[in-house]
């Protein structure tokens, strides 16, 4: 473009996974008359010094978009794009406030670290370990992972990797956000969505939008949502990033600010009522309702009550040398596999209680965070309680729909471990990020408790050890764990249930982007456009190294 005179709007990512990405960013996006430029994050692909876990991020990013600015062929301004590790360098790019910098586009990322690799104090091991040992220069693995491992308490080390209380620093611009339901980093794209769009200064608030498909990083979860998943979420996504980016509609389409796939099982009774896209202004306000675990298994609305035969509580024995092995849930890697995968085997383990709803005759519609309140006890000083949210079919299958920690010297937060007493019995609330799901009819709910989900999750050894401890992981601990479900303890999860009209399907993907931007081929879109995604969404699985 030296020689051609013009001056070009520039898609900028800045990624620790190499120079591979960019071709794809050029491919999607060249195009649509932008440039794309990629930097290599420092000390990863071929720039010097050393991986910093984005301490530098906020200065190295300003430093690349002012030289871009002073070059011929561009024009002054500058959008960012960034997926997984690249998004999370993309969100310092706000803290000079540069001028060139008019929208961002993050795609299956997370504004805040600590919760998305310590989801209520518990490590996410496989994420950090495969991550890790796959980008980052041997020369820096060890520092890198020891900052992480020494910082299992959510410290003031995490404010570089959390954007929290800053999105008042958004001044300018138009914000897209790309999730996925079974994706990694769901709940912080979900934050970074909701501060850009409410939190921002008021000149750029509601100005964001958000899609959400089932997948995000989790390609091999595809299989199992079989209504114009691949196609649906390419289109949409190209529409979305395009009008980010300043690429107007022709037309404007019934594509609105909130879009995301409404899940369901994959089999007659799911795909009748579910399985499809929906828009909206803004997310559905679910009814939150409260389902108590009951001493006879069963789950149901209603409190326990004080007269009654059912037990009031359940134990069940966890032996931190034989854990349970990852089947499925938001992972990254084919050794923790990921999506809606079957739970009916690990269910039967000893070590493993559920509780189980009726079977549901009419369909019951999910939109929301789903969160737990759990009542429970141990004879160690320190213990993991797994949860486990998944759809029972009429054939047996157990589908998982979500599932989480809690760590439980870390179940009030706080800068040091707060260990168990014999006897005692302790709340712990616990996280399971979101969903969008319909039970289908002749479907019910269960709620599953365990103490391990390796290797998503590291095996906590019961000791009460911390990650950093020289000792670590030191002894063996066999826990007598407890959960109670009575009227003074009573443990529930709380479910966004919402109604069918708040969820309006989508009719016609194909027709809405021919009519926004004809001038683009759908056809070739939708060919190529899933290949490149893929491949894009591949180069940021922490491989590249």
């Amino acid at each position: 473009v030296e020689g051609d005179g013009k001056k070009y709007t520039v898609i900028l990512d800045r990624s620790p996974y190499g120079q591979f990405g960019i071709e794809l960013i050029a491919d999607l996006f060249v195009p649509a008359g932008f440039m794309a430029v990629g930097v290599d994050m420092r000390g990863t692909g071929l720039s010097t010094g050393h991986f910093s876990d984005w301490k530098t991020e906020s200065n190295d990013s300003f430093t690349a978009g002012n030289w871009i600015v002073e070059q011929s062929w561009s024009n002054g301004i500058i959008h960012t794009v960034g997926a997984s590790a690249d998004g999370l360098a993309s969100f310092p790019t706000n803290y000079n406030s540069p001028s060139w910098l008019y929208s961002q586009y993050y795609i299956w990322t997370s504004s805040i670290g600590y919760e998305v690799l310590y989801p209520n104090g518990a490590l996410l091991y496989n994420l950090l370990d495969r991550w890790i040992r796959g980008t980052v220069r041997d020369r820096d693995y060890e520092s890198s992972w020891n900052a992480f491992i020494e910082n299992e308490m959510e410290s003031s080390w995490w404010e570089d990797l959390t954007f929290t209380g800053n999105y008042q620093l958004i001044k300018q611009g138009q914000f897209g956000f790309w999730a996925g339901w079974y994706d990694i980093f769901l709940v912080g794209n979900l934050a970074a969505y909701h501060g850009y769009n409410y939190e921002s200064d008021p000149a750029v608030r509601h100005k964001s939008v958000i899609l959400i498909d089932p997948l995000g990083h989790c390609q091999d979860g595809a299989e199992y949502f079989t209504q114009d998943v691949i196609a649906g979420r390419t289109a949409l996504a190209l529409m979305q990033a395009y009008e980010t980016f300043g690429a107007r509609p022709v037309k404007r389409t019934n594509i609105k600010n909130v879009t995301f796939y409404v899940m369901s099982s994959n089999d007659d009774a799911g795909l009748d009522v579910g399985q499809y896209w929906t828009s909206l202004e803004e997310f559905p306000k679910p009814k939150m309702t409260k389902f108590y675990l009951h001493g006879d298994k069963t789950v149901s609305t209603d409190k326990p009550k004080r007269d009654t035969d059912d037990a009031e509580s359940t134990t069940y024995v966890f032996d931190p040398t034989n854990p349970q092995k990852t089947n499925g849930g938001n992972n990254l890697w084919s050794d923790s596999p990921c999506g809606p995968l079957d739970q009916s085997e690990i269910d039967t383990r000893d070590d493993v209680i559920t509780f189980e709803t009726n079977t549901y005759d009419e369909p019951l519609y999910l939109t929301g965070p789903l969160l737990g309140q759990l009542y429970v006890s141990s004879d160690a000083i320190d213990t993991d309680f797994m949860v486990r949210i998944s759809d029972v079919y009429p054939t047996g299958e157990v589908r998982l729909i979500q599932d989480s920690a809690v760590r439980m010297r870390w179940r009030n937060g706080g800068l040091e471990p707060q260990y168990l007493t014999k006897g005692g019995i302790y709340p712990a609330k616990i996280s399971l990020w979101n969903t969008s799901y319909i039970i289908a009819p002749g479907h019910a709910i269960r709620f599953s408790i365990s103490s391990s989900n390796y290797p998503r999750f590291s095996v906590n050894n019961n000791n009460g050890l911390l990650l950093a401890d020289e000792n670590y992981p030191g002894e063996n601990i066999t826990a007598t764990n407890t959960i109670y479900h009575n009227a003074i303890y009573p443990t529930y999860f709380e479910l966004p249930i919402v109604t069918k009209h708040q969820l309006p399907k989508i009719h016609g993907v194909q027709s809405v982007f021919e009519e926004a931007y004809p001038q683009i081929d759908y056809n070739l879109v939708t060919e190529k456009g899933p290949e490149l995604l893929n491949k894009y969404a591949m180069s940021r699985m922490g491989e590249g190294k």
